[in-house]
């Protein structure tokens, strides 16, 4: 071994020990800052989930405490009440219950609470005698998971009544009620509640009420605020929101939730948190609640730290690759070092000895480092020998590097001119080729500075020509398009102002009758029909198959069966008219190509009313239509089968459905307005239950005003997002002819 190799690898073996002590503090520093983030997650998790869930609970159910409640609600309870709800004399719900009136009780009961479940403050409200017999039960219509109210339910209180009720002597009670569904379609629901017992002025017992908010709105909420996935973990399984909505899990939750329940196996860990690298994820787990007692619950946290990983990971990658970089270094300067000792000399030894031969071919080595000089003796020894013979070296190698770079220059420059050619056609491509001709011709004679000169002129000539022909070759096709585009649009537009002129201008006289038609593209599927006829009057709203120019096509179609279908002679109902377009529909359908065709047809819903009999009747495909009087919103809701669906029997008939009481507004709509999405990461749709709370919400409203609430709600929640659907919304009334009344507008109207 020479000395310049054991230098060198001395002094890398001492760098490798200083990088080896530096990883491993680099890691030891990454898993630190892990920890800390985990510690700090689990800190600001448990304080968050405990502030909502004691909040929720103070406003939502505390106030409805005999003793701590507000004192509207805490009164209630008072035996000696001397008015309720519009009532004199002693509290009737007492009454009720002293006297075994079941019936009275429940309605007492309802007027409590049937407004806060409406408004869903509360899920349920259940109330039960001292046996356990429930006299009252409701609960919301929004609820999600086991309705407590199901024959199916079973409070896990319920296992031991007796016991429950006597742990109310005392007053109140709040903890976490789970039921079950007896029959395991549904997920356990897992409930804070409030119970108490209902007391005579003799302190005797009469009933036991229980108060219960489902927590998963609070669970929805919580991972909504701090945008992850979470569950409660109930024992050795874990519920989310995706089983509480019947919907199917991400693959990676699934995966997740698992990881969480396996890491803590005792109550005394159910509270940690760690990063799981595997998938990248924060798994934290927290207790149920620090107020009430759930030993058996807590809630899993599922938080993306990809971000915080793949930077600690980047930090460790170039932690690594800036030692490698430094020992690299420090190893070519230790090289270079000794190179420029050690290297130089035995060169000079070398060309003397093949000098001596007759070899004027051997090299001399340069000083290339700081380390060495031309100006010392071995320079000086090289420069003497080496100076003539190097530069005429240099000056041949040059000489043929440029040639050889010509060459290869003109070489390319021949092959596009030749690819252009082939584009060309006629005198174009002729005089292209001529020109290729004459350069090759050029650049074939004369000595190297000549060819140097012609190349240049090569270059610039091919240069301009293809720029030439390129630009001309462009600006034809732009044009060929512009052209296509322009006839296109048109076309398109033409066939809006068909659509648009197909649909109804003028409403009958003895109808209020408000209209929103949005298409997606300029054209769309959706459409409404409206036939004024002396003795009843038919009005549809209609969705076609697909959207555009096909969706439009085929409302085309639909509107011409509409007004085929009508039997101006003969009684005709809702479900029998829709049926014969249904007919018509598949019959036009048939004639036509069926390898290109999907599943065509529409969705929708027609009504008929009928002047002298002043009866409205209504059918359904896929559709429903909304009543909004003075006091609620009713549905009716029609078939689920689709017009012109060829799954369907050929005998099918749509139902007829008669809408005794023609007060308030009717509404009907298409799903373009239910399936509006919000703009977020993982949108949701607008849904039927925010139509019909926008409905409830706009009873004794006019069919304008109706129209106007839906759709600023739907375009304040889409936030500017492009519609993903053709939407059509329709609202209606009947004008009243008998004695004025004022309507919302302070204007007088006939009464009926």
């Amino acid at each position: 071994m020479t000395i310049k190799t054991t230098i060198v690898l001395i002094i890398l073996a001492g760098f490798c020990l200083v990088f080896g002590a530096n990883f491993y503090s680099s890691n030891l520093l990454n898993e630190a800052n892990q920890e800390y983030s985990s510690d700090n997650s689990l800190q600001s998790y448990t304080s968050a989930w405990f502030s909502n869930m004691d909040i929720q609970f103070e406003n939502k159910l505390l106030i409805y405490d005999p003793l701590e409640g507000m004192a509207a609600n805490a009164d209630l309870w008072d035996p000696e009440l001397d008015s309720f709800n519009g009532t004199n004399g002693a509290n009737p719900l007492f009454e009720a219950l002293q006297g075994k009136d079941a019936e009275s009780a429940e309605a007492f009961f309802g007027k409590i609470f049937s407004d806060p479940i409406f408004e869903e403050q509360i899920t349920f409200a259940v109330a039960y005698d001292q046996r356990g017999l429930q006299l009252y039960c409701e609960s919301s219509l929004y609820v999600v998971g086991v309705d407590p109210c199901s024959q199916s339910a079973q409070p896990d209180y319920f296992l031991n009544f007796g016991s429950f009720v006597k742990s109310l002597d005392d007053g109140s009670s709040r903890s976490v009620i789970k039921i079950k569904d007896l029959s395991n379609e549904k997920p356990v629901s897992i409930n804070d509640t409030l119970a108490f017992s209902l007391k005579d002025e003799n302190e005797k017992a009469l009933a036991v009420i229980v108060l219960g908010r489902n927590v998963i709105d609070s669970l929805e909420q919580f991972s909504e605020n701090f945008e992850i996935e979470t569950a409660i973990a109930l024992d050795d399984n874990a519920l989310t929101v995706y089983d509480y909505y019947e919907e199917e899990k991400p693959e990676i939750l699934k995966k997740l939730v698992r990881v969480g329940l396996n890491h803590g196996t005792t109550n005394e860990v159910y509270q940690y948190s760690f990063i799981d690298k595997a998938f990248s994820y924060q798994i934290t787990s927290i207790p149920f609640s620090k107020s009430i007692r759930a030993s058996d619950l807590r809630i899993l946290i599922f938080a993306d730290q990809a971000e915080l990983i793949t930077s600690l990971n980047d930090t460790e990658k170039q932690t690594i690759i800036f030692f490698l970089f430094l020992t690299v270094l420090i190893t070519a300067v230790v090289f270079l070092v000794t190179s420029a000792s050690f290297n130089r000399i035995t060169g000079a030894i070398q060309v003397l000895e093949k000098m001596a031969d007759g070899d004027l071919s051997a090299n001399t080595q340069k000083a290339r480092s700081v380390f060495s000089s031309d100006r010392d003796e071995v320079g000086r020894l090289q420069r003497s020998i080496e100076s003539y013979r190097q530069h005429r070296i240099e000056a041949e190698e040059d000489r043929i590097n440029r040639a050889k770079r010509r060459d290869e220059r003109d070489e390319i420059m021949f092959e596009k001119m030749t690819l252009l050619s082939d584009q060309l056609e006629g005198q174009s491509k002729d005089m292209l080729l001529t020109e290729i001709s004459e350069m090759k011709e050029a650049l074939s004679t004369g000595d190297d500075e000549t060819k140097e000169t012609a190349s240049i002129e090569l270059m610039s000539r091919a240069f301009s020509k293809m720029s030439d022909e390129v630009n001309a070759l462009i600006a034809a096709r732009t044009h060929e398009l512009v052209e296509a585009r322009d006839e296109i649009s048109s076309s398109i537009r033409y066939a809006a102002r068909l659509q648009n002129a197909l649909l109804p201008k003028s409403f009958p006289g003895d109808f209020t009758i408000n209209v929103e038609w949005r298409p997606r593209d300029l054209v769309g599927g959706d459409i409404y029909f409206i036939k004024d006829l002396p003795d009843k009057v038919y009005i549809a709203v209609v969705d076609c198959t697909g959207h555009g120019v096909p969706g439009a096509f085929l409302s085309i179609i639909a509107r011409s069966q509409l007004e085929k279908a009508i039997d101006e002679e003969h009684y005709q109902s809702a479900g029998q008219y829709l049926s014969m377009v249904n007919d018509l529909l598949r019959e036009t359908l048939s004639k036509a190509d069926q390898s290109n065709m999907g599943e065509e047809g529409f969705d929708g819903g027609v009504c008929i009313y009928f002047r002298k009999e002043q009866r409205l009747e209504f059918a359904g495909a896929k559709a429903s239509i909304f009543n909004v009087d003075s006091d609620k919103a009713d549905e009716v809701a029609g078939d689920r089968k689709s017009v012109g669906s060829t799954r369907m029997a050929s005998d099918f008939q749509f139902t007829t459905h008669v809408i005794e009481k023609n007060e308030g507004a009717f509404v009907m709509l298409t799903d373009g307005i239910t399936d509006v999405m919000s703009p977020e990461e993982r949108p949701i749709a607008f849904g039927r239950r925010r139509v019909l709370k926008i409905l409830r919400e706009s009873v004794n409203a006019s069919p304008g005003s109706i129209v106007s609430n839906i759709m600023t709600s739907v375009d304040l929640y889409r936030g500017g997002a492009p519609l993903r659907d053709d939407l059509t919304l329709l609202a209606f009334s009947m004008k009243s002819e008998s004695s004025p009344k004022e309507d919302l507008f302070g204007h007088k109207r006939q009464q009926k």
